[in-house]
């Protein structure tokens, strides 16, 4: 199809849409001027009915007088209300007053609203009437009037008091003859219906409408009857009665001279719309004409580039085709210079594209330089360089980031794991970190080489200085922790790092660990995977509103044969598909623990269950530690001999007797002959303290804590035992370890503050009273610890 046949079709399409909505929108606009006077005209015909419905008021009224002052009539009335005999005898005289004064209603009532006579149904009578609203009106001495519907149809009804004795009620049926005299013209017909029963009709042609199609009635509408247009137009009556319901008009109005002009605003309408689309469509065409004449100057010059000649091609208009024109002699200009230099500007862009990627491979050999320096300062920095016969140390690590340089393969990345030997208080722990630097590649790593660098340090001054060694595994868990956070906080939150540090009792495989949002280790117990913990208390390392004072050290007892299994957050998100074409990373922790049961805590079978699984999307470091893994233990049987559970016996009972010193006899009888037993070590501490011999009792004590240093609640027992002997400095250090450990211990605090008060250790004192405060600040025994805090700073200034 050429280019004018398009202009014309989208010209005839549009004009085609126009006229359907103009003549959509006069055909409405028609519709609604017609059903306005024409409704309207109703209207003023149901307001003729109310004028009427007034004038007939006045007029009740007016006869009413006239009835009731005539001497006769007023006689006959007062006898009537008490002898209706007498109304009865005087009834030809009541009907001729009926008939003279054009009455279709005429009755008497009592000072109870009860009918007393009828003139226009004389044997109808004694009905009650006093609920209705003109009666009582008529009672209380007010005249009413109102159109009711009734025994005698429809009617115009005035209600009045009569002689105080009782009521006279008289009024006008409603019927055809008084509907007729309502329109005084003759195209309007009106019928009134009542709850869609007909009362009255004021027209024969409506009639003969009820009686032939009476479902034109039914609704408000436009229809044809005997070949003439009607429009049909139902007005509620409004009335001051409210006992009239569903009153309707109906009117019907003859529209045969409204369509007769209707007809002809459409002639005119679609001869308007001719003309105009004629002269829309001649102007479109001389117009697409030029247009096309000069777009095939265009396509004929594109078509053969080398015989078209410029002075042919429309340039000289103002307008986008003469644009278009100018446009193109210029690019065929530029077009043939091209030609002429094609050879030397490939040759320059070849030169160009050639120095670029000389640049590129420059820059991309520097930066792997840069991974490459940074990758050898790390090295040395991670893995597991720890010595033990009962602790065993794996480490699995693939970071994102792989590079070559200079024909050597390395990686790097921020995961970093390292585990190493030493010793505190004498016993050999083995130490270790996995952690997970913040950021990609390069960021990562720098993170991961500072982590590094702190720990190492840490470690090598651990290995070397005595005093370094003179902690215990609380204490140097925290303060190592403190030290790294300190140096993160100092990058101002711009390098976070999340790990697990822990130690391991190589002889007891009691666990130290603190948690800083890393993910939860794995304990692979009897071929069961599971999780330590369930929630996070610390945030990652280097977090500026963590100040590291809310370390809590994490103690778990090994078994032998237990595997713990650590691992950066590259476990859990693997990338396991795609759904409505995004990527589906798994989120799901606890996929890991099938992972670790699936590959029996074997690394290497872990990481093929995890490839299977999903694909890496982030770096991943593994850590595997067991505890007497290697040597086959078969399990113990008692060899306890019958003196231990003997004396053991006699021992508990002499303690529930009350009998301590007989309790402590027999316990020290079973621990002679079982010296290992931890309930006759502990047992028999706790009751020298109750005995006040804290010597012996701090000596078994330590005895206990050798054998099972996981035992938090009896540091506070060896701590009471210190501060009693007044060996204070011991006595801070276990209590300081429970705090480690558990630092909303109530009563531990309480022992602390006051040993640190006996100690004048006025500082420590006070932050260990306002973490009681904090818990319990009206706790007596804190309001006295406080009293005596004030009196030893009194002293001190003094």
């Amino acid at each position: 199809m050429s280019i004018r046949y398009k202009f014309l079709l989208i010209l005839s399409v549009s004009q085609i849409l126009l006229v359907i909505a103009l003549t959509t929108s006069f055909s409405y606009l028609l519709q609604s001027v017609k059903n306005i006077p024409q409704t309207q005209r109703a209207e003023d015909l149901s307001r003729n009915f109310q004028r009427e419905l007034e004038f007939k008021e006045e007029k009740l009224r007016l006869l009413l007088e006239e009835i009731t002052f005539n001497a006769r009539t007023r006689e006959i009335l007062e006898r009537g209300l008490n002898d209706r005999q007498v109304l009865q005898r005087e009834l030809p005289y009541l009907q001729q007053i009926l008939k003279r004064y054009g009455l279709s209603i005429f009755e008497l009532g009592d000072n109870q609203g009860k009918v007393v006579f009828r003139v226009h149904r004389p044997k109808d009578f004694g009905d009650d009437k006093k609920n209705q609203p003109i009666i009582q009106n008529a009672l209380n001495g007010q005249a009413t009037a109102a159109l009711e519907d009734g025994h005698s149809g429809l009617g115009f009804r005035l209600a009045a008091p009569l002689f105080g004795r009782g009521t006279i009620l008289i009024g006008q049926v409603v019927d055809d003859n008084f509907t007729k005299t309502i329109s005084k013209d003759n195209r309007i017909h009106l019928a009134i219906f009542q709850e869609g029963k007909v009362k009255t009709v004021g027209s024969d042609m409506i009639r003969m409408v009820m009686n032939e199609n009476p479902d034109l009635l039914l609704e408000e509408q436009r229809f044809h009857f005997q070949n003439k247009p009607y429009y049909l137009v139902k007005i509620p009556y409004v009335g001051s009665s409210q006992k009239i319901k569903q009153l309707v008009f109906h009117v019907m109005i003859d529209e045969n001279e409204v369509e007769s002009k209707t007809w002809k605003i459409w002639s005119f309408f679609v001869v308007a719309s001719l003309v105009l689309c004629g002269v829309i469509f001649l102007i479109s065409f001389l117009f697409s004409r030029d247009m096309v004449e000069a777009i095939k100057l265009l396509t004929s010059a594109m078509v053969d580039l080398d015989q078209w000649k410029p002075e042919t091609l429309p340039t000289h208009r103002s307008d986008e085709i003469g644009q278009m024109g100018r446009v193109f002699v210029e690019m065929k200009e530029e077009l043939a210079e091209h030609q002429n230099h094609l050879e030397e500007m490939v040759n320059q862009r070849t030169r160009e594209l050639n120095d670029t990627l000389s640049e590129m491979q420059r820059m991309q050999e520097k930066q792997d330089g840069d991974y490459f320096l940074t990758s050898l300062l790390i090295k040395p920095l991670k893995g597991s360089f720890a010595k033990s016969e009962t602790v065993s140390i794996q480490i699995f690590e693939r970071q994102m980031k792989q590079f070559q340089f200079r024909n050597k393969q390395s990686e790097i990345g921020g995961d970093l794991s390292v585990s190493d030997s030493i010793y505190l208080m004498g016993k050999k722990y083995t130490v270790f970190l996995n952690a997970d630097a913040m950021g990609k590649s390069i960021q990562g790593a720098g993170g991961a080489l500072v982590m590094g660098t702190v720990f190492k340090s840490i470690i090598t001054r651990t290995q070397k200085l005595r005093y370094m060694q003179d902690r215990h595994p609380e204490r140097w868990l925290k303060e190592c922790f403190q030290e790294v956070h300190n140096v993160f906080i100092s990058f101002d939150g711009h390098m976070l790092l999340s790990a697990i540090l822990g130690l391991v009792d190589e002889e007891t495989g009691t666990l130290y660990y603190i948690n800083a949002e890393h993910p939860w280790i794995v304990l692979y117990r009897d071929g069961v995977a599971s999780f330590l913990e369930n929630e996070h208390s610390l945030r990652k390392i280097g977090f500026t509103e963590m100040s590291g004072d809310e370390v809590v050290i994490q103690i778990y007892p090994l078994r032998p044969g237990d595997v713990l299994i650590l691992g950066s957050d590259g476990r859990d998100d693997l990338f396991v598909g795609h759904s409505g074409g995004n990527r589906m990373i798994n989120d799901d922790e606890t996929v890991f623990l099938r992972h670790v049961t699936e590959g029996a805590g074997d690394l290497k079978e872990i990481c093929r269950v995890m490839m299977l699984f999903g694909e890496l999307t982030d770096d991943l470091s593994l850590m595997r530690i067991s505890f007497l893994e290697e040597v086959a233990y078969a399990a113990k049987e008692s060899t306890k001999n019958n003196t231990y559970y003997k004396m053991l016996g006699e021992g508990i009972q002499s303690y529930r007797d009350g009998e301590w010193n007989n309790a402590i006899f027999a316990l020290e009888l079973a621990l002679e002959s079982e010296p290992d037993d931890l309930y006759c070590l502990r047992e028999l501490s706790k009751l020298y303290m109750k005995s006040k011999d804290y010597e012996k009792a701090i000596v078994l004590a330590n005895r206990y804590l050798q054998l099972n240093p996981g035992d938090t609640d009896f540091l506070f027992y060896i701590a009471y035992a210190h501060k009693q002997k007044r060996d204070f400095v011991l006595a801070t250090d276990y209590a300081e370890r429970l705090r480690y450990r558990d630092p909303k211990n109530f009563n531990n605090l309480l022992l602390l503050a006051e040993i640190l008060m006996h100690r004048r250790d006025i500082e420590r004192s006070k932050e260990v009273l306002l973490a009681l405060q904090e818990m319990a600040p009206e706790n007596p025994k804190v309001l006295k610890l406080k009293n005596f805090w004030k009196k030893m700073v009194t002293t001190s200034v003094t």
